[in-house]
């Protein structure tokens, strides 16, 4: 797969919803939940991929980059997400999408990062080589390793 370079057009739609059910993303925050200290949020350190490989293909881990202030970049997209879309996002800045999907994801995670908010999304994709995907995200305040910052490990599952 070849790394894109440009702004990538995709059409999103996106709404909040107060419950998720995709199974796996119910078992991400079954995970999340085990781990999370009677005060504070889990760690990074807490998510090891080899134990949850059975949904690793479709985590996001998002990270804040503290050189740059308000640089959001992916850390890791799961190979589900980046065959499904044919977009290799791993390392790079959620600029990506351009336009209202950009925006949209600055405010989520802007809302995780500072608020330590649980957001639960469902929305539709279109374009590039995704026809008519419905989708279920989850985004969830974690610690970064070193402790210094407030990063996001989430999961998004399509249901077709």
């Amino acid at each position: 797969m070849s790394k894109t370079t440009h702004t990538v057009d995709i059409s999103w739609d996106v709404r909040e919803v107060s419950t998720i059910s995709h199974p796996r993303n119910l078992s991400l925050l079954a995970h999340y939940e085990a781990a999370r200290p009677a005060e504070g949020l889990p760690n990074r350190s807490d998510f090891d991929l080899i134990k949850m490989k059975d949904i690793a293909s479709g985590l996001i881990v998002v990270q804040q980059v503290p050189e740059d202030e308000g640089l959001v970049k992916y850390r890791l997209i799961g190979s589900d997400i980046e065959e499904r879309t044919g977009i290799v996002a791993t390392g790079r800045s959620i600029d990506l999408f351009g336009g209202k999907m950009s925006d949209d994801l600055r405010a989520i995670y802007r809302r995780v990062f500072e608020g330590h908010e649980v957001i639960k999304l469902r929305g539709h994709l279109t374009g590039l080589s995704i026809e008519h995907v419905d989708y279920e995200m989850i985004s969830l305040p974690i610690m970064s390793r070193d402790g210094s910052r407030v990063d996001a490990i989430g999961g998004m599952f399509s249901f077709n």
